[in-house]
């Protein structure tokens, strides 16, 4: 890998990181701390409304206190009171957090708990406090009227003799909530992702360096959820406290690092008296991990010592390795330095250099996800060189084999080699030490050389000049050691100036530990596998009897124009009466005719379209871009078929109906395709030798296939092809996210993202609705269950369901539903089950399942009210939380009787003290006249289309709000 190559993706990974977080822009001030001195017995003015009083350090007002009067003692938890005025002429609120000084985990003793505030208390006239969470963390808010002043006491756990207490403007405050949230989702991200690819790679490959890169990327990813806090208050951090856990995880990530380095850039080739002493420093780093975790005093101390010293350590040994031409330590260089400058930030951060800034934990976390990055890269692109030694998980080292000058073949021996030379294969071996090439006569023959030893420089002169890098980086960098194996393909020139693709399966021979002295393997001819796979390659997008691109090119082509597309003009021509052509022609009668129109559609088009072979007798030309309109493009097709056609001194008529769509009309490649196939049954229908336009009416006649759908379906679920994309649901007071509705998208290997219009109401007719709605109701309860972990809410996201008459039908689907929300941790009510109202009204047996599934702890929602039989009052003794009115009513409330039906709807709802969902909003207008009515919520596009789960937590993070903020 190219190494400024690899510095520039880095770059770009941290750049898009800080970016995402808001560190390049219009970061808010982060304050800086106070030294250790006497409280100020000034008040402090919380109504300042300069960029820098947008968090406010308390640190310097604190005093001291004891409710009993009583001298104040350290103890598990300490009162502190600062004075506060409010100078403004508006009433502030300010956001209390207790602050995590930089030196935090830089005590001998273990910390139980982080910093927290307990309780927070005033008894000055007309201030208030109120608890809230910040992302996970408890704060509270606290109240100041204008002019007023107030004496506030702060009772805090986990701090130090000074503690430090943030007051944030609440704004402030939201906006930092939000940018943590989606910087640690793009950071975790990053580095589960660099893990996961790494641990496929490793059991791809069975090798062991992507496999210790996966442990330690694994590590330091649950290393960087802990100093978050994610597992604060768990069972994991009774003993050692949240900073034993983090130092706990990030000495297994350095261990396994360690492990990583000594397998790709091996101490004991330049030092093999210290290689043991590596071994050693392993261990020593697990065991101080261990020792923090259980609460040593000084454990986590020395943890992060060794966390300072060793990846700094690392990056130097990697550029004097690099400096002595070792491939593994360029390749792994870059990955290992941004991990030093993790180390280095901490330090630095630790020893308060920085303040108490939050900036700096996210740049040493944008350099953690940059260097996982680097580091999947380098175990790749190590992979794809063959220079990543290699290490069986089982199979023991093969043992060295002393040579033989003259060894005696046996019978079998000879049989063998037999057997070797019949396969198109020979004995290849490398004398390192004598730099010789020695071939068998197996091997010599397959390039008409003679056999025996050659000089290793003028075999390598053979091999040509693009393969010949690859070939000699891999027996440079797999000689240092005895026993490695590798396999690499490259060409060799043959004594007939021809040049043969061969495959070299080979394994390093030598002392045990040591350099090897040999490679011994087997060579072998694939030159016809090669050649075949280029044919097959050009076979597969080519027309043979053409020589057009065929229908897989022509997807290619369209697939390739993005964004362009709706300014393509696509056009499918269909020769009329090819059968009568051919019967009267025969099969070379008929090729010719098709090569003609071939030659004739390729020159008069050259320059301006793309010509495809689609079918037998089906051409598709392709305009990227042209003035022309598109009913002069089909009158031209049209013209230029209905010339002669010259075959064996016959003229052939053979005209052609041509059908014409833009590509402005079409959601995609495969949708311009199928309306310009219906344009072309159109002009076949009147009578061909002509052309039509697509439009969409021609929609209500085009013909389906149920046979074909039903089967594509029924293989979609198999291959994993049914995707479960989330419709915001908002709230229309504040415009917060309050839950989503779960819609089912295919997305099809050939037609791309398939709308649930072309596919549900055929699976309600098959059955196949049953496995869809079970797979919808397993991803949402398992995506639900994550966004409420990291947004907690008074009032807990919740995400809707749909199920079906059919589902409704199904025996098992209790039993289902109950195992499903056993086993999701999601809050009661939150997972909602949306039943139509035209199901539940006409059916007792599914009021009464209704009922069963709200016993169960799922929630309940009508959908689509208004449009049955009922009327409310019929539905009024079922528990459901929400009723959804369908969008139909919202457009017919334009005009005055509408409207009137549809408040009507929203008071009975109201009455019966539900929520109402309003669907299809797409204007503020409707929005606002919603509002007015007192529709607590609606979805619609003017808030979002629906979304994928990874989109869907983006928008949480975006409309989160805290629990002070929210009502």
């Amino acid at each position: 890998m190219n190494i400024r190559l690899a510095l520039a993706i880095a770059a770009a990974v941290l750049v898009a990181l800080l970016t995402e977080v808001g560190l390049t822009g219009a970061g808010i001030a982060a304050p800086q701390p106070a030294n250790a001195q006497p409280a100020n017995p000034n008040p402090i003015n919380l109504g300042a409304e300069t960029t820098d009083a947008r968090v406010i350090e308390l640190k310097p007002y604190l005093k001291p206190f004891s409710p009993n009067g009583a001298s104040a003692k350290k103890e598990p938890s300490n009162w502190y009171v600062f004075d506060a005025v409010n100078l403004s002429s508006r009433t502030v609120k300010r956001v209390l957090l207790a602050g995590e000084p930089p030196s935090s985990s830089l005590t001998i003793l273990p910390r139980a708990v982080r910093p927290q505030i307990l309780q927070v208390a005033s008894t000055s006239p007309g201030v208030l406090v109120d608890p809230t969470n910040a992302y996970g963390r408890k704060g509270y808010v606290l109240t100041l009227p204008a002019s007023a002043k107030a004496e506030v006491a702060v009772r805090l756990a986990g701090v130090a003799e000074q503690p430090s207490l943030l007051a944030w403007t609440d704004q402030a405050a939201s906006s930092h909530k939000t940018n943590t949230a989606i910087f640690i989702a793009a950071v975790a991200g990053l580095i589960g992702a660099a893990a996961v690819f790494c641990f496929g790679l490793a059991v791809m490959t069975h090798h062991w360096a992507p496999r210790w890169a996966a442990a330690s990327l694994t590590a330091l990813l649950l290393a960087r959820f802990s100093s978050i806090g994610l597992f604060d208050g768990s069972i994991v951090t009774t003993i050692g406290g949240p900073y034993g856990l983090t130092a706990l995880f990030s000495a297994l990530a350095l261990a396994a690092g360690l492990r990583f380095i000594d397998l790709t850039v091996p101490v004991r080739e330049v030092w093999p008296q210290y290689a043991k002493y590596l071994a050693h420093a392993i261990y020593v780093v697990m065991g101080l991990g261990a020792l923090a975790y259980v609460g040593i005093p000084g454990a986590t101390l020395l943890t992060d010592v060794a966390l300072l010293l060793i990846p700094p350590a690392i990056f130097a040994y990697m550029i004097f390795r690099e400096k002595r031409g070792s491939k593994p330590a360029r390749i792994v260089q870059p990955a290992a330095g941004l991990f030093a400058m993790v180390s280095i930030t901490n330090a630095f951060l630790a020893l308060g250099a920085f303040g108490s800034t939050a900036i700096v934990p996210d740049l040493a976390g944008g350099f953690a996800a940059a260097g996982a990055i680097l580091l999947a890269l380098a175990v790749t692109a190590g992979e794809g060189i063959s220079v990543i030694p290699w290490h069986h998980s089982s199979a023991p080292r093969p043992a060295p084999q002393p040579a033989k000058a003259a060894p005696v073949q046996s019978a079998a021996t000879r049989a063998a080699l037999e057997a070797i030379g019949a396969s198109r294969q020979g004995v290849f071996e490398i004398d390192i030490l004598a730099k010789e090439t020695v071939l068998s006569p197996e091997a010599a023959s397959l390039f008409g050389m003679k056999p025996g030893r050659v000089p290793h420089a003028t075999w390598a002169d053979r091999i040509h000049e693009d393969d010949r890098p690859v070939y000699e980086q891999a027996i440079t960098e797999f000689c240092r050691q005895s026993g490695l194996a590798f396999r690499i393909e490259f060409r060799v020139l043959s004594e007939e100036g021809r040049y043969y693709w061969c495959e070299l399966r080979a394994t390093m021979k030598g002392p045990e530990g040591a350099a090897a002295e040999r490679c011994l393997g087997l060579i072998a001819d694939v030159t016809t596998r090669k050649e075949a796979e280029v044919e097959m390659i050009d076979r597969s997008v080519r027309d043979p009897l053409t020589g057009l691109g065929n229908r897989v090119a022509l997807m290619e082509e369209l697939d390739g124009l993005g964004a362009m597309l709706r300014n393509a003009v696509f056009a499918v021509l269909d020769i009329d009466r090819f059968k009568s052509i051919h019967a009267s022609l025969g099969d070379e009668g008929g090729d010719a005719v098709l090569l003609q129109v071939a030659e004739r559609l390729t020159a008069h088009f050259h320059g301006f379209a793309d010509i495809f072979r689609v079918g037998g007798d089906s051409f598709a030309v392709l305009f990227p871009q042209t003035p022309e309109k598109p009913e002069q493009i089909g009158s031209a097709l049209v013209q230029l078929c209905e010339g002669a056609l010259h075959i064996d001194g016959r003229n052939v008529f053979a005209p052609a109906s041509i059908g014409v769509a833009l590509g402005k009309q079409a959601r995609d490649s495969i949708d311009l395709i199928k309306n310009a196939e219906l344009a072309l049954l159109e002009a076949k229908r009147a009578g061909g030798g002509s052309s039509r336009v697509y439009v969409p009416e021609m929609e209500a006649v085009a013909p389906k296939d149920t046979v074909a759908l039903d089967s594509e379906l029924r293989n979609a679920l198999d291959r994993g092809e049914i995707e479960v994309f989330y419709q915001p649901i908002v709230r229309l007071t504040d415009r917060s996210v309050a839950g989503f509705e779960a819609l089912l998208r295919w997305r099809h290997p050939a037609k791309g993202l398939v709308a649930p219009a072309d596919f549900i109401a055929h699976s309600e007719e098959t059955g196949t609705i049953v496995a869809l709605g079970q797979l919808a109701l397993e991803r949402a309860a398992a995506d639900l269950s994550g966004w409420q972990r990291y947004f907690p809410l008074p009032e807990p996201l919740f995400v809707s369901v749909n199920l079906s008459r059919r589902q409704l039908r199904e025996a098992g689907l209790i039993n289902r539903l109950s195992e499903l929300l056993s086993s999701a941790s999601v809050a009661p009510g939150s997972l909602r089950l949306e039943i139509t109202e035209s199901s539940i009204a006409s059916d007792e047996d599914v009021k009464r399942l209704a009922l069963s599934i709200k016993e169960l702890g799922a929630g309940l929602a009508i959908d689509d009210f208004g449009t049955g039989q009922s009327s409310l009052s019929q539905l009024a003794d079922l528990p459901f939380d929400t009723v959804k009115i369908d969008k139909s009513f919202l457009s017919a409330g334009a005009n005055t009787d509408g409207d009137v039906v549809l408040t009507s709807m929203v008071q009975m709802v109201h009455e019966l003290k539900r929520g109402v969902i309003v669907e299809g909003v797409e204007t503020e207008a409707d929005a606002a006249r919603l509002a007015e009515l007192g529709c607590e919520y609606a979805q619609g596009f003017l808030f979002s289309e629906a979304v994928t789960a990874q989109d869907a937590m983006t928008y949480i993070a975006r409309t989160f709000r805290s629990p002070s903020t929210v009502g």
